[in-house]
């Protein structure tokens, strides 16, 4: 039994060792079938994906000396997720980065908006939509035109790389160095609240000189912020824009925080969203009422002593100057004091 045990086991050895052998003499055939399924697959499957939307064919523009880089999504929607809504429960946007269109925003625009209010959304949805067009399938938009984008840089989400010893802000940097020394004005960068990794101030001026490196270099940009003072000093800056994700507030100035209602549009539109609404997405999270009114309280606090000190230094910056009248230095002060 052993006997018939053994060359039992060898003939099956060599029979696998003559068909092994076999397949290996015409590897290259089959080679290109895997590769003539695998293509076939990608066709088909852009192809069902194309009839289940309403998508349409992009256009690809050739830049040149007239042509500068642009990108221009029309009523764009999420590649990804578009296909588990009905109707109209996914808000399409417009993104227009350059170009000449009338509605054209600057090649690096400045997102900001409420939490959750959908600036992460939009961002991918627009390098999504920039990669499926040029891998040649139709895109969910009802237009789409742009210069062919060489890389596509992010610096999305939160997380750290504990096995290396690199925290979240560490990689944050990493990510952000490698889109300044790689991007060309040809490229697609999307920086989602860069700077949040570490302390306030630091985490604001490093997002202020990140933007200034982008801005000069010339690439397409969505850059999202909660840094508020950081629009204010782009606000009047050449070839960036200013874009936010639309919401309506109601009750925002009620002295309880839990009176503060909030409707997302999840509406791409021109120009800086005041605030982030915090305490709504804290609300949202089920925190305690006690915690967000204590929370309000301070932030109300902090917000008065920052307008203190701005008004004190405008004030006394005039007054050096000889820019402020003696009534404008007592309206101010009866202000700061108010």
């Amino acid at each position: 039994m052993i006997s018939g045990e053994e060359h039992h086991r060898t003939a099956l050895k060599d029979i696998a060792r003559r068909i092994f052998e076999q397949f290996d003499n015409h590897h290259e055939k089959w080679e290109a079938v895997v590769q003539c399924i695998s293509v076939l697959d990608v066709l088909i499957s852009l192809t069902r994906y194309s009839q289940e939307i309403n998508s349409v064919r992009p256009a690809i523009s050739v830049p040149s000396e007239e042509v500068q880089p642009f990108i221009e999504i029309r009523d764009g929607l999420h590649p990804c997720v578009v296909t588990t809504f009905s109707g109209d429960e996914f808000i399409p946007n417009d993104v227009v980065l350059g170009g000449s269109s009338e509605d054209a925003h600057s090649p690096l625009v400045l997102v900001t908006g409420p939490n959750m209010g959908g600036k992460s959304t939009l961002m991918r949805q627009t390098a999504l939509i920039c990669i499926l067009a040029q891998l040649g399938s139709f895109v969910p938009a009802s237009s789409c035109q742009l210069t062919p984008v060489d890389r596509v840089f992010t610096r999305l989400g939160a997380s750290d790389r504990i096995m290396m010893g690199e925290s979240t802000f560490f990689v944050e940097l990493a990510e952000t160095s490698s889109i300044i020394q790689h991007s060309t004005n040809h490229s697609l960068v999307l920086v989602d609240e860069l700077g949040r990794g570490t302390a306030t101030y630091d985490g604001t001026a490093i997002a202020s000189a990140v933007v200034e490196a982008l801005v000069k270099l010339k690439c397409r940009t969505l850059f999202s912020t909660h840094y508020h003072s950081l629009v204010d000093d782009f606000a009047d800056v050449k070839n960036v824009s200013l874009g936010h994700m639309a919401c309506m507030v109601e009750g925002e100035n009620e002295e309880d925080p839990s009176q503060e209602t909030i409707t997302f549009l999840y509406k791409f539109t021109g120009g800086a969203c005041p605030k982030s609404y915090g305490f709504n997405a804290a609300r949202l999270a089920y925190l305690p009422e006690e915690v967000i009114r204590r929370g309000s309280q301070k932030a109300r606090e902090l917000e008065k002593n920052n307008i203190k000190k701005k008004t004190f230094t405008e004030v006394f910056r005039g007054e050096s100057s000889g820019k402020f009248e003696l009534k404008d230095y007592i309206k101010k002060i009866i202000d700061i004091a108010a």
